[in-house]
């Protein structure tokens, strides 16, 4: 597998701002930075692995749904040398739209 490059849209990027903020207030800054952290580490891992993850989204053929830790689900266009994150979606919210 070729490794890509992770790319995070500003969408993808405002979804963490807003998790992280809500983890702020419910668990603290630690915790918020180290969740932060820790789903950006396994996103590069997975892009520097090469890995296609997860299964094709209902309704946009070209991007992928896949699983981070039963906490989100990420929205990710693979392409040949680039992984495109396009959103996170977090519990109770709905990502088929």
């Amino acid at each position: 597998m070729t490794p890509r490059k992770l790319l995070l849209t500003e969408q993808a990027l405002d979804d963490i701002q807003r998790r992280a903020l809500y983890l702020t207030v419910e668990r603290g800054v630690q915790f918020a930075l180290l969740w932060s952290d820790t789903l950006i580490d396994w996103l590069e891992h997975i892009a520097s692995i090469g890995a296609q993850l997860g299964t094709e989204h209902p309704v946009e053929k070209s991007i992928r749904t896949f699983g981070y830790k039963r906490q989100a689900t990420v929205l990710a266009d693979f392409q040949a040398d680039e992984l495109r994150v396009v959103r996170i979606y977090f519990a109770g919210q709905d990502w088929t739209n």
